[in-house]
């Protein structure tokens, strides 16, 4: 009887062929077999330490959330104290004014510079003052 599988033939000797079952069997080119067979379990291994490292990530984590709570707690309960203990004083509000303007939107600086152009600048009000003199 012959076999095959992933790593080469198989001969089985010494069959019961009645049931079937193997006393013997002949693996051809076993340093193939081995080979892949020792890589398989490297990977299982390096798999299994990469589990591991993450089981450790995890509960470190774990352990620094729960730190993270008790101290959370504890300023809660201190926030109270903190407030009993400091003078009470009057708070006013202080506007605050921004130093840069606003801007404006693309309309209104157009609107502004067209505004600015009927407005009659300085030298256009005192030519026509002058104007007004001569006539009298």
């Amino acid at each position: 009887m012959h076999l095959r599988s992933g790593f080469g033939r198989i001969d089985c000797e010494l069959c019961d062929k009645e049931n079937g079952d193997i006393f013997f069997v002949e693996v051809h080119e076993p340093s193939d077999v081995k080979r892949i067979i020792l890589e398989s379990l490297k990977d299982i291994v390096e798999s299994l330490q990469r589990f591991e490292k993450f089981k450790d990530t995890r509960k470190d984590k774990i352990d620094n959330i729960n730190k993270l709570q008790k101290i959370v707690k504890e300023i809660n309960k201190l926030i109270p104290r903190l407030k009993n203990s400091l003078p009470e004083a009057k708070i006013r509000v202080v506007d605050t004014v921004s130093k840069h303007p606003k801007k404006r939107a693309v309309k209104d600086i157009k609107k502004v510079a067209a505004e600015e152009t009927k407005k009659p600048t300085k030298t256009v009000k005192s030519q026509e003052k002058k104007k007004k003199i001569r006539k009298k």
